[in-house]
């Protein structure tokens, strides 16, 4: 009976694994509604930089009008 529920374990367990290996990762979506997906290869590496610095800079300023506006 153990051995059973051994099996019955080991089995949902690999299924949880084989469906999250099987998933793809959603891309992340700015304000802007543009994607930003991360680099495959040391070619994309720079392109993905600049994305995530330009939106990092559009937050900042946002963070900055709402400080401004609060004092």
């Amino acid at each position: 009976m153990r051995l059973i529920g051994l099996l019955l374990a080991l089995l949902a367990v690999g299924w949880l694994v084989m469906t999250q290996l099987k998933s793809t990762p959603t891309p992340t979506v700015d304000g802007a509604g543009t994607t930003v997906k991360a680099p495959r290869n040391a070619e994309e590496l720079k392109a993905f930089e600049d994305q995530v610095n330009r939106l990092s800079d559009k937050q900042n300023a946002k963070t900055r009008e709402a400080l401004e506006q609060i004092q």
